[in-house]
């Protein structure tokens, strides 16, 4: 992604000075709210949110060229590139193992071997926990096991969202910790830390909050209300040679660890897993090809709300890079620094202002980086602190947000399933989102109390320069 250069005051790009320059990021969340609360939410329901972004942006920017050159950076962005495909591959996958039978087989399993209901929601988040912290990466983990356990909590009567909320705390836990995350990556090189070193002063951090978590989703799984579950599937033993279906997510996993790309060890799973439907007999040449119903298509189909929302929150966050609006808060929060307490307090809002305002705690952690380094150097803060604040903040709240694309990835994800309406948005499930909840209150409170904060040698050298 790129930045423009600081706005300057004295030529305001927008009608209604900085008010005028937050207003579509203000379109946008108010429209959602307002959706929501008629009963037209969901991601097809949000595109109004964003026709109106366009709308009401158009009218602010003083300079139409300016407002057009910020549309076609949003539309053209890198990242969401990555997502088109990532949204589409994912559906294929989960159309896949719903063709596959695999959730009847697994029913029939969990049924002969009593396993509780109530424990169905700490099963999902340790799976994406093993996945995230494998992989690294949070798409990986909701992309592989969403296809899987959302269908099959869903059909025994857990609540979907606390189920899609147990996913993604999981695939959280991962981005926030593993090595190979760019989030890990992005927080420690904008801090010039060496990776391992932020890795392990984290864990403690990581763990307390994964902690936190699992004990919330055990208490919730038992003390929510059981739906009505399909819970004759469960004893049909007719799809019980679909067990076979689970080396296809496994060998996603397998892929990634061997160093594969995650396009790469979904196309290649995918691929697999066509071909054993073929030979079960689950699909045919007419069920793969066809425009109205095939495979394909329906799974496509079941990913263009999504992308389609996500193109309008790309745009809408180039709209107010152009507008000011991020330069006026940074530079705001810039002054506020006068001691290492409080550069932490302005380095943690900084991060958590922006994670809500791109609706992206990965694109915080890069914009907000080299910021925070410079806040922190003066007052000689750890770099691997530093690191440590940007990243959890960022996973912390980033993930909060109904428009994070990884929430909105496992919303499209559940709806693909077939488990759930297409309806179903983030605003479901985000509430149960437990472990960034627990990251947040975890570095929050290391901040305001000075938990684990550590001063380096006025002579240390930064990573990159060693």
């Amino acid at each position: 992604m790129t930045y423009p250069t600081t706005t300057s005051e004295s030529e305001p790009r927008t009608y209604l000075g900085v008010f005028g320059s937050s207003l579509p990021l203000l379109t946008m969340i108010g429209g959602m709210i307002i959706l929501v609360a008629v009963g037209q939410g969901g991601t097809k329901g949000f595109w109004v949110a964003g026709y109106a972004t366009l709308v009401v942006s158009f009218l602010i920017f003083r300079d139409k060229d300016v407002f057009q050159k910020a549309l076609i950076e949003g539309i053209r962005d890198n990242v969401f590139a990555y997502m088109i495909a990532c949204f589409l591959l994912a559906g294929v996958l989960a159309k896949i193992l719903t063709f596959s039978h695999l959730v009847d087989s697994l029913l029939y399993f969990m049924d002969r071997l009593n396993v509780p209901v109530g424990l169905i929601p700490l099963v999902c988040f340790l799976i994406t926990v093993v996945l995230s912290v494998s992989t690294g990466s949070a798409a990986a983990a909701i992309n592989t096991a969403g296809p899987v356990m959302v269908p099959l909590g869903v059909a025994v009567g857990v609540d979907p969202g606390l189920l899609c909320g147990a996913l993604l705390s999981g695939a959280v836990f991962g981005d926030n910790l593993a090595p190979i995350s760019d989030t890990t990556i992005a927080s420690s090189l904008t801090q010039e830390a060496e990776v391992s070193e932020v890795v392990r002063s984290r864990f403690k951090y990581a763990i307390i909050a994964g902690v936190a978590s699992a004990v919330l989703f055990v208490a919730f799984g038992f003390l929510m209300p059981v739906g009505g579950g399909q819970e004759s599937a469960a004893l049909d033993a007719t799809y019980v040679s679909s067990i076979a279906f689970l080396v296809v997510p496994v060998l996603v996993l397998v892929l990634m660890l061997r160093g594969a790309g995650l396009f790469t060890s979904l196309l290649v799973s995918e691929i697999v897993g066509l071909v054993m439907l073929f030979a079960f007999g689950y699909l045919d040449f007419t069920s793969l090809v066809s425009p109205k119903d095939g495979l394909v298509v329906t799974a496509f189909e079941g990913m263009l709300s999504s992308i389609v929302f996500i193109l309008f929150i790309f745009v809408m966050v180039s709209l107010i890079r152009h507008s000011g609006f991020l330069d006026y808060v940074l530079r705001f929060l810039q002054t506020k620094a006068k001691s290492a307490q409080s550069a932490e307090v302005v380095s943690g809002a900084m991060v958590t202002v922006m994670s809500v305002a791109i609706s992206s705690g990965t694109t915080a952690i890069a914009f907000c980086g080299p910021i925070v380094n410079k806040i922190a150097r003066p007052f000689r803060l750890d770099r691997a602190r530093s690191a440590n604040i940007l990243d959890g903040l960022g996973c912390g709240t980033g993930y909060l947000v109904p428009t994070n694309p990884g929430c909105l990835n496992l919303a499209a994800v559940a709806v693909a399933s077939g488990a759930v309406a297409e309806g179903f948005s983030p605003v479901n499930f985000v509430v149960f989102n437990f472990h960034s909840m627990a990251l947040f209150v975890v570095f929050w409170f290391a901040i305001l109390t000075g938990w684990g904060r550590t001063l380096e040698d006025p002579d240390a050298v930064p990573a990159q320069a060693r």
